[in-house]
């Protein structure tokens, strides 16, 4: 769970997740891109859950997808600070991983990616006349560990990516689509739980800022130039609490 300057929202997403128990979550790790506070201390839940703060060299989006060496399962739930699942969907969302997702990022959040002029493409957040989506957003998706792995690779698209990243501070979760798409050929697995996912949406953000879409729509063009291809996927199933469409 990757975090900066939102306290409270990190607090309340925190005391969800943590208020019940959900028989597989090992362990909650706290990205503190905060980088001139103090990092918090590490404590253990009323439901023997540890929490551990990992401070980040810098502020980076790059920071949420490093495969922590310390880690020990290979599904690892990435998210942000204001956005959760409701505790008894985690596990749900995790089984539906488990059984159908593990070579796919499977979250709440599902993008569209339209082909426009030029062979260009568009950005979009799906509207509810589309089957097909080609994403979803890593502020709330599980990745196998694997694709973290090759985000923080060597290879030299890999850099350049993450230094595209930084430079404009966006798009980490276009980027491990394309990773998850090209290592596999899959597509994304939208997940829903029984309730509706709680996102906060603060007023300051990155979502929120003018242009948005357009930005995004550039990283698209921008990372097929880097892969040298349009690496994503698009996938019309999806999986509900209770309910099954493939």
């Amino acid at each position: 769970m990757q975090t900066y300057n939102r306290p409270d929202e990190l607090n309340e997403t925190l005391h969800a997740l943590l208020s019940e128990e959900i028989p597989s979550l090992l362990e909650v790790v706290v990205v503190w891109n905060n980088v001139d506070d103090q990092v918090p201390a590490n404590y253990v839940s009323k439901h023997s859950v540890p929490v551990r703060y990992r401070q980040s060299p810098v502020n980076s989006l790059n920071q949420k997808l490093w495969p922590d060496p310390a880690y020990k399962t290979q599904a690892i739930l990435l998210s942000d600070d204001d956005v959760h699942y409701h505790p008894s969907d985690v596990e749900f969302a995790f089984q539906a991983w488990r059984e159908f997702g593990r070579d796919r990022m499977t979250g709440a959040l599902a993008r569209c990616v339209e082909p426009i002029e030029d062979g260009k493409l568009k950005y979009s957040f799906c509207s509810k006349d589309e089957d097909a989506y080609a994403m979803v957003l890593t502020n709330l998706a599980f990745s196998h560990i694997s694709f973290m792995d090759y985000y923080w690779s060597d290879e030299a698209d890999m850099t350049n990516i993450r230094n595209y990243v930084d430079q404009n501070m966006n798009c980490e979760d276009i980027a491990m689509n394309h990773v998850a798409s090209l290592l596999t050929g899959q597509g994304p697995l939208q997940v829903a739980g029984r309730e509706k996912y709680v996102n906060m949406e603060p007023t300051a953000g990155i979502s929120r800022k003018p242009g948005h879409v357009e930005a995004r729509s550039k990283c698209l063009d921008d990372f097929a130039d880097i892969f040298k291809c349009k690496a994503l996927v698009n996938e019309t199933g999806h999986i509900q609490r209770s309910v099954v469409v493939l």
